[in-house]
Order: C-alpha cells, then structure tokens, then sequence
C-alpha cells in the first residue's frame, strides 16, 4: 500500500522539522548571549579611570570624628529602583549586581564571606567564586579553563536588596564633612527549602573602593519621569540618592538595633534617633561648632531573650 511509505516520510519530516526547531531555538538565545557579551562584559579601565578612581577615593583613617552606619536597601522602593534595572542588560547599561558579577567572573575585584555581624576584608575571608556558584545554584560551565556563566543564569532579578556600610566623617585639618561608601553585600531572596516565606540570603561584602572605578562608568537612569536625567551607579552614592534604613551603627558591643529594641515601634524609634544625631552633628558644623565630643552617646540597651539569628531578626 502507497499510504506506509507517505506515512513515514511525513513522520520522518516531522521528527526533522521538530529537531530544527530545537537548534533555532538554542542558536536564538546563543545569538541573544553573543549579541549581550559585548555589554556584560566589563572594559578594561583606562588611565583617565584609575585617575577618576584616586580622585573620587577619600581616605577616612586621619578623621578626627568617625560615625560607621549600615542600612539595608529594598530595590523595591522607587528610590532604589537604578540599582535593579535593567535586569537584563541593555544599550551599554547594567544594573549594580550584574556589573558586580561579571567583575567576579574576571577576577577583576574580590568578594570577602559575609559573617553574621561583622566584615573582615582579608585573604583569609575572600571567597572563592566557583564554590560560590555551587552554593547557590547558579548554572555555569568550564571553557578552556575558565569559568563561563550565560547572562540569562546571572541571578540579578533575585537580589532585591543591598547591606549598605558607609562612613561619616569630619577631618579638623581641612574642616571636610562627608559621607563615604565603604562596602556593598548583596542580598538574594529565595524560597526557603520546606518553607512557604521567601528567605534573604547575604552574599557577601565587596569593599567599594575596588567597586568604584567601574561605577563611575556604569550609566544609570534616575529619573522615571524625566529620562533625560541621567548619572553613573557612583553618582548615585556619592550624591545619597539611595532609601536606606539603619539597621545598626556601629558600637562597642556590634549590636545591631533589633538586638537592643523589643518592638517595631521601639526600633523605627532608634532609626530616627540615630539619623536626628547624623543632621545636629552637620549642622553644628555649618554654625562653626567643630567640637566633635558632643555627639550623643550610642544608647545600649540589649533587648531580654539575648540575641538574635538572621532569619528571626528583621536586619
């Protein structure tokens, strides 16, 4: 009968045509990834950027009045939103976390392990990038020796938040006030196993003056409703753009403000206790009063039940 060899040869075009299918699909994203590797791919700096980099550094180790302060930032406050678009990049433009892991994948900068209550920026606490990987699930293959992660696999839609340390400073010498940014850790956010609430998992800490060379490169849009108003992800720290709240001043007990406050109420409390002392601080040195042994003292008070873990804790 003529019908079994029609019959097979359209079976045959079918499993052909489907098979074709598949490998336009894969090279439709292998050309998405090879038009994107020019744009996830870091530059190399030149000497116009590393001089950028020593003018925008400021050495805070002479200030004579030193105030560290960590905040956390939700990239799902408006004010935060530059730092997470675009989620993928886009016309010379990435957002903070995809620039920062592309500078990891090239060694470019160093990422130190994030401990539960303190940072400590030595050899012995950087960490190792393919362990990294591992740890959190991020897809990635070995060419040639090196590491190869896809842009589509950089997990940038998941980190929704940053710890931010900064420093406020006063030097006497040269009567200079200003805020510095010291480190960033960014912060995934995932499905914890067997729980239904969505987990933040700390990355770890990156000292921004390594950061800074390439974030003053690295164009942002600041405005939604003005797109002409642009700057750079350095200019958007530098100039404090960011919405941030306190979750902890540094003190000689490294507690963090939800170790000392018992209720919401009492925390948001220290939050604008603690951001009123940083305004009467700058405004005393407009009025001329350089005396810097009249900041309020940091208020100490360890909240009952000890202290706490980082998923029961708000920070």
């Amino acid at each position: 009968m003529k019908f079994k060899p029609i019959f097979i040869s359209f079976f045959i075009f079918c499993c052909i045509g489907n098979c074709f299918s598949q490998e336009t699909a894969r090279e439709r994203l292998q050309r998405r990834n090879q038009g994107q590797s020019n744009t996830n791919s870091t530059v190399e700096l030149t000497s116009r950027a590393t001089q950028m980099n020593r003018t925008q550094s400021t050495d805070i180790n002479d200030a004579k009045w030193l105030r560290e302060i960590y905040r956390y930032l939700d990239l799902s406050k408006e004010g935060n939103a530059p730092l997470y678009y675009p989620v993928l990049p886009e016309q010379g433009r990435m957002n903070l976390f995809t620039l920062i892991f592309n500078l990891l994948s090239e060694n470019k900068i160093t990422a130190y392990e994030y401990l539960d209550g303190r940072e400590v920026f030595t050899d012995e606490y950087k960490i190792d990038f393919k362990e990294f990987l591992d740890r959190f699930g991020i897809f990635h293959e070995t060419q040639n020796g090196n590491i190869v992660v896809s842009g589509v696999d950089i997990p940038s839609h998941e980190v929704q938040g940053y710890y931010l340390k900064e420093a406020y400073y006063f030097e006497t010498g040269t009567s200079k006030y200003g805020v510095k940014t010291v480190a960033l850790c960014p912060i995934i956010y995932r499905q914890a196993d067997y729980e239904s609430q969505t987990v933040r998992y700390p990355l770890f800490w990156i000292v921004y003056d390594e950061l800074r060379p390439y974030t003053l490169r690295m164009p942002i849009m600041t405005s939604s409703l003005n797109n002409t108003m642009t700057g750079t992800i350095d200019d958007f720290f530098r100039m404090k753009h960011y919405d941030g709240e306190i979750y902890k001043a540094t003190n000689p007990r490294n507690l963090a403000i939800s170790q000392y406050t018992s209720t919401p109420e009492g925390m948001k409390a220290e939050q604008e206790r603690v951001e009123q002392q940083l305004r009467d601080f700058e405004e005393r040195l407009w009025k001329g009063d350089t005396d810097t042994t009249r900041v309020l003292p940091y208020r100490q008070k360890q909240r009952a039940g000890g202290s706490t873990t980082m998923r029961n804790r708000r920070y």
